[in-house]
């Protein structure tokens, strides 16, 4: 800014504006320093201030407000409050708080919050310093508070009691020695105590019951007079102040009027005395909760209240104060001329349906002139709808029972919907079968056989119990069994075996268990037929089809397929060993398909891979990696994809990692064809070609039973029968 000519006069138009050019007016809200610490830079400047407490080089060169940010020195502490009201003391003690924030030598009092205390309770001083009585320079610091220091703050004296282990620790290592904790005193008394009759306190009454209702159900009944019903009604007591109030249920549709209070809140009097005086007189005793209990009868002002049920609330009062064990409640009486009202409306009995429409179509359009849309089952769409991973959706594999051999070989796909119970099926169509494949039955509700549709009530259909493995489905004159399951339904069922007895390993085990049981040296001969059936290297192995055969021989047809491949899961030898097959057959399909599109760009799709993992942990989500694959024009379509993706390996956030796909494409130095090639053509087999419709579920369940092994020690141990070998000769 330029000097003003101190020879021109100091009027308008012969001086310069210094503020000409100037764009930024703001003053930026920047430290530069403080304490001779640098804000700007994240090391201290030489020459800081050292704390007070410590000898120079003994203690950090950072100055307080840094080294000692969010250190709190925590101390429990009273002072007495002076009561000029009351003759029973002299004083109250309260109890607080203080703080002291050694980063910059600051005092916080604070009162804990007692409920219904009466008091303004809170912070009591605010964070600040606090002076010394009698000084204008010096204030508190740590040397000045310990447990028994009396301290004055403001001209109030607290006396410091205890302290946090922190605090302890802290005073301890600065060589300060802290008194073990100091009891409270007990608030004084001006007199000395005299006994006195108990008295009625009706504050401290409310202040330790307040909010606290014992809740009894009972009935009056007024069937005597004209017109007379029985009021069912709810009783409340307050427990605060002694009060009964009184609310009538009044059913729907009953007619009544709106006001469903039958007495409102009050004292209710045990006699109705024969003259009340408004002013003065002794108080009419009333009723207390010795007086209510179940079978007990009220007496409201004429009209008797029989007490029928309680709440747990009031369960639990009569249990601790009184030791009531029982409170088995009394029946309701039934008005007879309600019911005699009630059996008179029958339920509308709508015309059989005809055809057209579904039932709940057809009942719609009976039920009023103007049809409303159908309301599902929203709370179980909800819970049962599509949620990431969980698709509610039981994929089933299923063959036709025919008398033509053709039809024998047609493959089907049946889902199962648990959101609203509706089935669809697909057929999975081979070449030159003269079958296209695609959709066979759209997805609706599939009824039971032999049904009369013609009726005005829907009649059954088929729900989540009918689906299981080995369970025939007849429907619209097809008649299905089926034959496996992908791995999300036979989950879903062991999850919820509860509501699934298929799938339930307990029910199963003891239906063996009670089979063996009931049987002669059933047991003793079941072991020992198949003592040898086990692998001679690993003795707790035995081969799938032993297994099978060895329950088959026992239960006969008291076991299901589906329970056979639930035990088989559960106790199954060789993890993991199931899913090998349908990897290399998808691998030889996938290479089919690379081979015939002319894509061989292996080293391209790495660095696309390397590029997009920009974390370098190695793992891609499944659609960032579907999205590669499509960038790089893999000819693959996108049923083949998914299920190429599906069968990589996945950490526990279901990410890829991406070298597993490279070693997947690698066909110059891992070839296809792992497998012999008689155990690929079985595979091939048993898996029918991939089709738009449905490519998660090949049919992999027959070679899934009858290879691999089981568990065969860990059957017997849980089956828990040694005892029966012991007992019998």
């Amino acid at each position: 800014m330029a000097m003003r000519n101190p020879r021109l006069p100091m009027v308008p138009g012969w001086g310069t504006n210094p503020m000409i050019g100037k764009k930024n007016f703001g003053v930026r809200p920047i430290f530069n320093s403080i304490d001779g610490v640098n804000m700007l830079v994240d090391k201290a400047e030489e020459g800081n201030r050292v704390p007070s407490l410590y000898a120079r080089k003994q203690s950090s060169d950072m100055p307080s407000w840094i080294v000692l940010d969010k250190q709190i020195l925590h101390f429990k502490a009273y002072f007495q409050q002076t009561l000029h009201e009351l003759r029973s003391a002299s004083h109250v003690v309260r109890k607080v708080d203080i703080y002291f924030f050694l980063e910059d030598g600051t005092i916080k009092v604070m009162e804990p919050r007692v409920e219904n205390s009466g008091l303004a309770q809170g912070i009591m001083i605010s964070r600040q310093r606090i002076r010394l009585p009698h000084s204008y320079d010096l204030y508190y610091d740590v040397l000045d508070l310990n447990i028994g220091y009396d301290v004055t703050f403001h001209g109030k004296v607290f006396r410091i009691v205890n302290c946090d282990n922190f605090t302890r620790v802290y005073l301890n290592r600065l060589g300060i020695n802290v008194p073990d904790p100091l009891p409270y005193p007990d608030t004084p008394e001006s007199e000395p105590k005299v006994y006195h009759a108990p008295k009625h306190f009706p504050f401290k009454q409310f202040l330790d019951l307040d909010r606290q209702v014992l809740r009894f159900f009972g009935y009056w009944d007024d069937r005597k007079s004209e017109f007379g019903i029985i009021h069912y009604l709810e009783i409340h007591y307050y427990l605060a102040d002694d009060t009964i109030e009184i609310k009538e249920v009044l059913p729907p549709n009953s007619g009544m009027e709106a006001g469903p209070m039958f007495l409102k809140r009050m004292r209710l009097p045990r006699n109705v005395p024969h003259h009340i005086e408004m002013t003065g007189g002794p108080l009419v005793p009333s009723y207390t909760p010795a007086d209510l209990s179940i079978g007990a009868i009220l007496n409201v002002f004429g009209r008797k209240v029989v007490l029928t049920d309680c709440d747990p609330f009031t369960k639990e009062y009569y249990r601790v104060h009184y030791g009531f064990d029982d409170f088995q409640p009394l029946p309701m009486p039934e008005d007879a001329g309600t019911v005699c009202i009630k059996s008179n409306i029958s339920d509308r009995e709508l015309p059989p349906w005809n055809g057209y429409g579904s039932y709940d179509d057809s009942a719609e359009n009976c039920r009023t002139v103007e049809p409303k849309a159908i309301h599902r089952d929203f709370m179980k769409f909800l819970n049962k709808d599509k949620v990431g991973f969980d698709s509610h959706v039981l994929r089933f594999a299923a063959r036709l029972i025919d008398d033509n051999p053709v039809n024998r070989r047609r493959y089907f796909i049946i889902k199962y919907f648990l959101c609203d119970d509706t089935i669809g099926i697909f057929e999975l169509g081979e070449r030159n079968s003269g079958f296209t494949g695609g959709k066979f039955f759209r997805r609706d509700k599939m009824y039971l056989p032999d049904q009369d549709f013609y009726v005005p009530k829907e009649p059954p259909a088929y729900t989540d119990k009918d689906m299981w493995i080995g369970n025939e489905l007849v429907i619209n004159k097809h008649c299905f069994r089926l034959v496996g399951a992908d791995e999300y339904a036979l989950r879903y069922l062991e999850l919820h075996a509860n509501e699934y007895p298929m799938a339930n390993v307990p029910l199963i085990m003891d239906k063996i268990r009670r089979t063996l049981a009931s049987q002669e040296n059933g047991y003793k001969n079941f072991v020992a037929k198949y003592l040898d059936a086990v692998l001679p290297e690993k003795r707790e192995l035995m081969t799938v089809r032993c297994f099978k055969q060895a329950l088959k021989e026992v239960m006969c047809e008291k076991m299901t397929e589906h329970e056979f491949v639930t035990l088989v899961r559960y106790f199954r030898g060789d993890p993991g060993q199931e899913k090998s097959p349908r990897r290399e057959m998808i691998r030889s399909l996938v290479f089919t398909e690379l081979t015939r599109g002319l894509w061989d760009d292996r080293a391209r799709l790495k660095e696309g891979l390397l590029h997009a993992d920009n974390t370098c942990s190695g793992v891609l989500s499944i659609h960032r990696m579907r999205q590669l694959l499509r960038a790089h024009r893999l000819p693959l379509r996108e049923d083949l994809m998914n299920c190429m993706l599906d069968v990589l390996p996945k950490d526990d956030n279901c990410n890829i990692p991406w070298n597993e796909l490279l070693d997947f494409l690698d066909f110059q130095t891992r070839p296809v064809f792992n497998l012999t090639n008689a155990d690929y053509q079985k595979v091939v087999r048993h898996a029918p070609p991939v089709k738009d419709v449905e490519c998660k579920l090949w049919k992999e369940m027959d070679l899934l039973i009858h290879e691999g092994y089981v568990n065969w020690s860990a059957f017997l141990c849980q089956l828990n029968l040694d005892h029966l070998v012991k007992d019998q000769p």
